[in-house]
Formats: C-alpha cells, sequence, structure tokens
C-alpha cells in the first residue's frame, strides 16, 4: 500500500519548488529567497506551503468541520439518552464530556462562529488580503443583531445628505439599519467594504447614551466597533490612493472627515477633506463633466449620483472646517457656485451655496480687509440676501422631539444646521470688532450688537439641539460653536460692566436689563456640557476642557457685576490695528 502511493505521488522536476497550495489554487509558487521554506502565496495567506515532493496534507474544508460537529453532538445526545451507550468510550472519543445544559451554547456558538465570520469566505482575488483585513473588523452576528434593534439616530441618514440633495428625501427612500448595513459581496472592491465600515461608525456615533448601556449590559462596547472600524478603513483604504481613485473612494473619505468632524477632531477631518478634494480633481469632478463619464464601481451608485451637488458638499465641508480653524480653503473650481447654477436650486439649496460663497469670501480676507468696515457691511448685506430666500416662519427654532416621521426628523435637523451655519458665519463676520472702542465712534457699533443678538440665538438653538440630540460623540462642531458663542455673550457682559461709569456709555451698557436672561442661557450651555463629562465614560476630554473654561468666564462674569473691575481690550497688530 505503501508503494502505491508512493508510484501515484507526483514526480517533480529536478531543481523546481511548488506546494501542493499554489497547485489547488492554480497560481504559480514563488520563493523570493531560496532559503524560505514557505512561498510568497502561502506566506501571504497563512497557509501551510507543503512541497509536492511530499504527500499532501488535504486541509478540511467548512463541510467538513461542520460535518465533524454535527457528529459529536449525535455522539453527545446518544449519551444523555442512553447512559448505558459506550459510544463515548476512551477509544474513540478522549474529550471530556460537557456537563448537562451545555449542549445548547455549544451549538449557538459554533453555529455564530461559522456565521459572524464572513472573512472566512472571501475567494481569491487581488484585493483577498485586504478584504479579509477589512472584514475582520465587522461586528459579530450577535452584536449586529442588537445594533439593528436600536433607536435610529439621526445620523444613520444625515450621511445620505453628502451625496443626496435633501430635496430628494422621500419617506419611501429610507433604507432600515439592518438594509443600510448589509455588507457587499466578499470579493468586492475594498472601497465598497469600507465604505459600510464608516457608515457603520456615523450610525454608531449617534446612538442615545441609553442605548449604549443597553450594549454594555450585553458585554458588548459601541466604542470598540466604531474605533476599530474607522481605523481599518482609515489605514487599508481611505489613504491608499491606489483604491481611492472613484467616486465611491471620494464617497469613503468624505465619511471619514465626517466621522472626524462629530468626533470633534477637525484637524484630521481638514486633512481628510484635503484628500477628497486631490480625489475630486483628479476624477475632474470640478469641471461639470455628466454622471456617465465619471468612474465608478458600483452601478447603483451612478443612478445615485449628482456630480454639482457632490462637488458642492465637498466645497462646503473644507470651508466650514477651515474657518472653524483658521486655515486656508480649497482652490477647488467652484462651478457649483456660479449665478447659473444658483439658478436652477430651490431656494434652501439656493441659500446653503450663498452660504458657502461667504464663507470662501470671510476666508478670503486679508487684514487690510478686516479693516475696511465697508466690505463687511457688503458681506453683511449678502448673508441678509441669503436669509430672505426662506419664509419668516422658517427661522424657528426646529422640533426635533421623536413624535414626528422620520423624514421630518432629517428634514428639521437640516434646517437647524442651516440655522447653525448662518449665524456662525455672522459671528465670524463681526467678530473682530467686537472688542474696539467705540467712544468718537460708532462705525463699530452695528458689528457690536449683531454679535451679541447672534451669540444668543446660537445658545438657544444649541440647547434645542443638544435636548434632541444627547449622543456624546454626534457633531461636536456645534459645541464649539455654543463655546465661542457663550464666549462673546459673557465678554460682552463684562466689557458692559467696566463701561458703566459716568460719561463712559457704550452701546452694550444695555445689557444689563438682559443679564439675568442672557445668565440663564449661559448657565444651561455649560450645565449641557458638564452632563456630556459626568453622563459618559468619564472620558470626554473635549467636553471638559470646554467645560472649565466656560465655568471660569461665568466665575469673571459673575466678580465684574458685584464691583470687580476687568478691562477687554483687543491684541493690536504692529501698526496699532486689530487682526481678525
Amino acid at each position: 500500500m505503501a508503494e502505491c502511493s508512493q508510484e501515484k505521488r507526483r514526480k517533480v522536476r529536478k531543481g523546481t519548488r511548488s506546494c501542493w497550495e499554489c497547485k489547488r489554487r492554480k497560481v504559480r509558487c514563488i520563493f523570493s529567497s531560496s532559503s524560505n521554506t514557505t512561498c510568497d502565496s502561502c506566506r501571504r495567506r497563512g497557509s501551510t506551503c507543503t512541497s509536492q515532493e511530499l504527500p499532501d496534507s488535504p486541509i478540511p474544508t467548512s463541510k467538513d468541520l461542520v460535518d465533524a460537529r454535527l457528529d459529536r453532538v449525535e455522539r453527545i445526545l446518544e449519551q444523555l439518552v442512553n447512559p448505558g451507550s459506550r459510544a463515548l468510550s476512551s477509544e474513540n472519543y478522549t474529550e471530556t464530556p460537557p456537563r448537562l445544559g451545555t449542549l445548547d451554547s455549544y451549538v449557538d456558538s459554533s453555529r455564530e462562529e461559522q456565521e459572524s465570520s464572513p472573512e472566512n469566505n472571501i475567494p481569491g482575488g487581488p484585493y483577498e488580503s485586504i478584504n479579509r483585513d477589512l472584514l475582520a473588523a465587522w461586528p459579530s452576528k450577535r452584536e449586529l443583531n442588537h445594533i439593528y434593534n436600536l433607536p435610529v439616530g439621526i445620523t444613520v441618514y444625515m450621511n445620505y445628505e453628502i451625496w443626496v440633495p435633501n430635496s430628494t428625501f422621500i419617506d419611501d427612500s429610507l433604507p432600515s439599519p439592518e438594509d443600510m448595513l448589509q455588507l457587499p459581496a466578499p470579493n468586492s472592491h475594498p472601497v465598497l467594504i469600507a465604505r459600510k465600515l464608516l457608515t457603520l461608525a456615523i450610525f454608531l456615533q449617534g446612538i442615545s447614551p441609553p442605548s449604549i448601556k443597553s450594549l454594555s449590559d450585553l458585554s458588548i462596547s459601541h466604542h470598540d466597533i466604531m474605533t476599530r472600524a474607522v481605523t481599518r478603513a482609515t489605514r487599508l483604504v481611505t489613504t491608499n490612493d491606489e483604491l481611492t481613485p472613484c467616486i465611491e473612494g471620494l464617497q469613503c473619505i468624505m465619511l471619514e472627515a465626517q466621522y472626524q468632524n462629530y468626533a470633534g477632531n477637525l484637524h484630521q477631518a481638514w486633512l481628510a477633506t484635503r484628500r477628497a478634494t486631490a480625489i475630486a480633481q483628479m476624477l475632474c469632478l470640478h469641471r461639470g463633466l455628466p454622471a456617465s463619464s465619471l468612474k465608478t464601481l458600483d452601478p447603483a451608485t451612478r443612478g445615485n449620483l449628482n456630480p454639482d451637488y457632490l462637488c458642492f458638499r465637498l466645497i462646503e465641508m473644507d470651508h466650514y472646517l477651515s474657518l472653524m480653524l483658521g486655515l486656508p480653503p480649497t482652490n477647488l473650481e467652484a462651478r457649483c457656485l456660479c449665478p447659473k447654477a444658483l439658478e436652477t436650486c430651490t431656494p434652501q439649496d439656493r441659500m446653503h451655496r450663498m452660504h458657502c460663497i461667504i464663507a470662501g469670501r470671510i476666508l478670503h480676507r486679508t487684514e487690510a480687509d478686516i479693516n475696511n468696515i465697508s466690505l463687511t457691511n457688503d458681506i453683511d448685506q449678502m448673508l441678509q440676501n441669503a436669509a430672505a430666500h426662506m419664509p419668516p416662519q422658517w427661522w424657528l427654532i426646529p422640533d426635533l422631539r421623536p413624535n414626528q416621521t422620520q423624514i421630518a426628523i432629517i428634514q428639521n435637523t437640516l434646517r437647524q444646521n442651516a440655522h447653525f451655519t448662518h449665524y456662525q458665519l455672522l459671528l465670524r463676520l463681526h467678530l473682530p470688532y467686537m472688542l474696539r472702542s467705540s467712544q468718537g465712534s460708532a462705525v463699530y457699533d452695528r458689528s457690536k450688537l449683531t454679535i451679541i443678538t447672534v451669540s444668543r440665538e446660537i445658545l438657544a438653538l444649541y440647547i434645542a439641539f443638544r435636548a434632541s440630540n444627547p449622543a456624546h460623540y454626534y457633531c461636536r462642531g456645534v459645541d464649539f460653536i455654543a463655546f465661542v458663542a457663550m464666549t462673546v455673550l459673557c465678554i460682552s457682559h463684562i466689557d458692559s460692566f467696566s463701561n458703566m461709569q459716568p460719561g463712559k456709555g457704550t452701546i452694550v451698557s444695555f445689557l444689563g436689563h438682559s443679564r439675568p436672561s442672557d445668565r440663564r442661557i449661559m448657565e444651561r450651555t455649560l450645565s449641557i456640557i458638564e452632563d456630556m463629562v459626568t453622563s459618559g465614560s468619564g472620558t470626554d476630554e473635549i467636553a471638559g476642557k470646554l467645560a472649565g473654561i466656560m465655568r471660569h468666564l461665568l466665575g469673571v462674569e459673575e466678580s465684574a457685576a458685584g464691583g470687580v473691575g476687568y478691562v477687554a481690550r483687543e491684541n493690536m497688530g504692529e501698526d496699532g490695528k486689530g487682526g481678525g
């Protein structure tokens, strides 16, 4: 029998090295070094490299493993039903039999092991290794079943705003979390798998504290799943320039930027947006080409693609982050912001694009422009014209209570975001004039009144927003905007107390009557930020730093109201004029 086996064994030509695994996969067997005992393909796959000069050891398939487990279960059942059976004697079964009551858990764990490991069923291909690493970051079947049952946060749909104009939202177009979090085929392009990982991460960003606790009680860490998904997608795909030059790759990078923005990592979000801008330029997205001429990986992407809107959203995201960080904006051509493009927009979309144009004007202001008050008034008039596109009732604080349809909540959230954008632009436009002296000239009075009014609007919006969106890691940008607004309002009150002496009346002297209501709204804002520190895991460093500064400012304002003298003045430049 041994001689027969030797005769059947394949004879390998002298000087040739080839393994059974490469023969089964019908790929060339290559050894990078003659001293290596494992070929390059087996080392990459992590499989056993057995030379064809040796007998082949067949590798058990998934079906073989399942059959073996079923045989084992049958033997256990036979022993339970017939205690006298010798089916589990030491001659044919050497493992310790499980205790009674463990059979169900054994079968469940075996089934979950098969179902929750999509990376175990990846066919060979050019992206086999990357796809395996990406799929390893996907939650198990058990974890997904609990995630599907979580209350839907607004973030689960907000990421669609990146490439679908909000005016096209209809009730039937909103997918369920289960539909949205379905993985593509294991042999898909890595970009498509990374897009699902980033969608999952943004979904988990928006879940409420009670949902986080319910997962924690089940020993499921939403934070670990979220960060693992983003880290894997970023490391393997969104920073890989060979994979991302396509529309889906651009979408992935924009999702990464949105995730980092929501998490409060604004510099990382800004850098991701710059990578997205480079990909957009490579694809000629800014040239107004039809969707059919742009490279896509999935036919479904082309069906929903609006190149003009996608380009606008990219510029809008870049301008927002550049304003927040004081960094230069992108130089991406803005055909989507030309007068002809604005004519075809709905009133709300036209206002959004006008906001983007105004943000660009503010970002490009030089120090000389800031000292040119007439230019500031021109931009202020542009903001008034943008606001006039929407009716007065549209500017009421939106209702985000959950007793509405999902489409109503989405539309109201988009409206609230537009409010934040409009008021933030007004605040940034007039902020350089906040501490400039008004004595002998009323040239800066308009700016001072504007930023005080706008700060109140922002804080009222913020309180309503956080009351309906208590998720800790969702949209941290509004926390920063509220922080600036509260700082402005607090310093305005401190400045007003120092100018209450006879003969030193200024435009901010009227604040004495509004102090109780302003103090109430500032203390409520601080309370919300402090709750974000204490109600989470206690590691919210961003909220902790903001709360510390706010608490100190409120203490100074209270001392100023009690008679302690403070002087608030602007840091002057070398020419004696204030900077931006």
